[in-house]
């Protein structure tokens, strides 16, 4: 293909029409409320205003987005412009409806709430692999987020104080150098979820205030759900998210998860999951309960699935593989022969995906399972092929869970029933 035919087809179609109609590159009538296109669809049509101006997905990474804080440095602000034009855009899936790609209200938030751009710039300075500087930034987060709530507590900040316990909870599981102390910022998301005024959760779903929560909602379940395997301490929150949700804004949306690819329960089961498969005892009759109540969960995820999907396909069989490790009703080696079973459908699976399209913590959840069982050194090899491009990006989570799997793949040989459950043991266990 020519240069000339490429440009011609790339070439976005309307600049100054409705938002669906710039991401389907549409010609857009322009008739407000709602444009002919968007009312023949049943799309909800929305419109950007004078300080929400959002390009096509395309060229959505060139917005400039400059601090307006007369005290930041110019080194500062040259990270807060990363953090927006570059690490931003990565947080929200691409393919999500349009409304929730303008992330304009969290960024102009950081204009006000000086803990908010203190961690926004702490986060585009590890991405930019300046450690030093980062943790100059998250600290000072910190201390002056306690300040502001000691300070001036329910003063109208209660955006700012979301937005920046969830950014809270994007650092700790980027930072590569310690394990993250994600759980305390985890519980207060879920908490400040709470506290939300039930006026608030009215407004029409293109607010920015309503798009902002729901945001916020998706990305405290990622964090609190996604690395409860990583990280143990998470287990105490993973009971009260079914409550944290009944008190978050519901805006009616008809796409179930606007953000994230998954709905609402398949992190809710991921987290139960979890925490029967953390147990190294027999379960009680409330945990063999919930043991059962997850067999019919995943058979009703599996249900809903698309045989197109691989990724989804994986994750049934790495929650299969959990569930089994804590099956009442088979022995040892019944179990370890079934999940060897799944152990190499999912390694075929895992082979054909490239998990580097995917969220961070939600690619390397079913890979941390998988590589848990794995045994010979070419299934060893073969995880590891797959966590290695983002270790080497220095992404926390993927140095932490390679190192991990190192340590269990040196643990002492046993006939391979008992090693099999005892890797997936050593997986579950604080490191």
């Amino acid at each position: 293909m020519s240069t000339s035919t490429w440009k011609s087809k790339a070439r976005v179609r309307t600049r100054t029409g409705c938002f669906e109609c710039r991401k389907r590159r549409k010609k857009c009538d322009e008739q407000t409320p709602a444009c002919q296109r968007c009312v023949n669809l049943g799309s909800h049509c929305t419109w950007p205003t004078t300080t929400t101006q959002l390009m096509d997905g395309r060229r959505r990474e060139r917005r400039q987005w400059k601090s307006k804080c007369p005290s930041l440095s110019n080194e500062d602000k040259a990270l807060y412009t990363h953090f927006a034009t570059t690490v931003m855009p990565q947080l929200v899936r691409p393919n999500c409806p349009s409304m929730y790609s303008d992330q304009s209200h969290i960024l102009r938030l950081a204009q006000e709430f000086s803990p908010l751009m203190a961690i926004m710039i702490a986060i585009a300075a590890l991405d930019l692999g300046n450690d030093a500087l980062a943790m100059q930034h998250y600290l000072h987060s910190l201390r002056s987020l306690q300040g502001c709530i000691i300070g001036a507590p329910g003063t109208g900040n209660e955006d700012g104080l979301l937005a920046t316990t969830i950014c809270l909870c994007v650092f700790e599981n980027v930072r590569p150098d310690v394990p993250p102390n994600i759980s305390l910022h985890a519980k207060a998301a879920g908490e400040l979820l709470c506290r939300r005024r039930p006026e608030e959760t009215v407004q029409s779903p293109s607010q920015p205030a309503v798009v902002f929560q729901r945001t916020c909602v998706e990305s405290f379940l990622y964090h609190s759900t996604l690395t409860m395997l990583f990280t143990p301490s998470l287990d105490a929150i993973a009971g009260n998210i079914p409550l944290y949700l009944a008190f978050a804004a519901n805006d009616e949306q008809t796409v179930p998860q606007p953000i994230l690819d998954e709905p609402y329960y398949f992190f809710i089961m991921i987290a139960n999951v979890t925490r029967i498969a953390r147990l190294a005892r027999d379960l009680n009759q409330e945990e063999h309960q919930m043991w059962t109540r997850l067999q019919s969960d995943i058979v009703q995820y599996e249900r809903k699935d698309d045989s197109d999907n691989s990724m989804r396909i994986l994750y049934s069989r790495a929650v299969r593989i959990l569930l089994l490790k804590k099956d009442p009703t088979r022995g040892t080696t019944q179990r370890a022969s079934e999940i060897k079973a799944l152990f190499h459908e999912g390694l075929i699976l895992l082979e054909k995906i490239d998990i580097q399209n995917y969220f961070l913590s939600y690619a390397l959840w079913p890979v941390a399972v998988l590589g848990a069982v794995a045994v010979s050194a070419s299934e060893q090899h073969t995880i590891n092929n797959k966590i290695s491009p983002w270790a080497r990006m220095r992404r926390g989570q993927a140095v932490r869970l390679q190192e991990q799997l190192m340590n269990i793949w040196a643990s002492p040989r046993e006939p391979e029933d008992i090693l099999l459950l005892q890797q997936l043991q050593l997986l579950m266990e604080p490191s």
